[in-house]
C-alpha cells in the first residue's frame, strides 16, 4: 500500500512541484503569470510522447520549421491535459490510500 502510495501520488506530486519551481522563470513575466508560457512548461514534459513529428519531404525549410512548431505547441496543449489528469490522480490517491488503510484494518 505505502508502496502505491509514493508510486501514485508523492512522486507526480514532487515532480510536479519541481517542475512548477523551475519553471517559474520561465511563465513570469514581469510579475505576470503567462499561460501560454506555463502551457508549455508544465505540457512539454507530459505530452512530448503525443507530439506530432511529421517533416514534409521536399517542403521548403520554413514550412519544416512552423511544422516543428506546430507539433510542439500540440504536444505541449495535450501535455497540460495530460499533466492535470496526473495530478488529479495523485490527489485522489492521497486522499483515498489513508481510507483504504483503516477500512483494511477493521476488517
Amino acid at each position: 500500500m505505502m508502496r502505491t502510495l509514493i508510486k501514485k501520488s508523492f512522486i507526480p506530486m514532487a515532480g510536479f512541484l519541481l517542475l512548477a519551481y523551475l519553471g517559474q522563470y520561465i511563465y513570469m513575466v514581469d510579475g505576470q503569470f503567462d499561460w501560454f508560457r506555463a502551457c508549455l512548461v508544465f505540457g512539454i514534459p507530459f505530452g512530448i510522447t503525443h507530439m506530432l513529428f511529421v517533416i514534409p519531404i521536399g517542403g521548403s525549410v520554413s514550412g519544416s520549421v512552423g511544422l516543428i512548431a506546430v507539433n510542439i505547441i500540440l504536444g505541449a496543449v495535450f501535455g497540460c491535459f495530460i499533466a492535470a489528469g496526473v495530478m488529479i490522480r495523485a490527489v485522489v490517491t492521497l486522499v483515498i490510500a489513508p481510507i483504504k488503510c483503516v477500512i483494511m484494518a477493521g476488517k
